[in-house]
């Protein structure tokens, strides 16, 4: 394996870790039809998520002896755009919530 795959995989794992974080927090804003656990769900998950990639990406990256900047601006850019992702969660988790609320009083009235 060398540097480029490893930065690669780096990418994708951050991309399913973020798919899979956006299920259970929808799964949860659903079940309990409150868009703020849901959001909860999704960032206790991605925290998690990020932890388990980035403790990878460590052991991988010194495996191939990645240099330090490669590996600061994959971990620094994902940290960033961590808020970004969240905060658009959040609004799309309030959205989906209050849509179902409303077809629900409209279904039982």
């Amino acid at each position: 394996m060398d540097v480029q795959q490893v930065a690669n995989l780096f990418l994708i794992f951050v991309l399913i870790a973020a798919a899979l974080a956006l299920i259970i927090g929808l799964f949860v804003s659903l079940k309990t039809r409150s868009h703020k656990k849901g959001f909860l769900g999704t960032l206790i998950a991605s925290f998690v998520f990020l932890i388990a990639i980035v403790s990878w990406y460590d052991k991988a990256s010194s495996t191939v002896l990645m240099g330090t900047l490669p590996w600061i601006l994959n971990v620094v850019g994902v940290i960033i755009a961590l808020p970004i992702y969240l905060i658009i969660i959040y609004f799309i988790f309030k959205k989906i919530t209050k849509s179902k609320i409303v077809n629900d009083e409209k279904i039982s009235s």
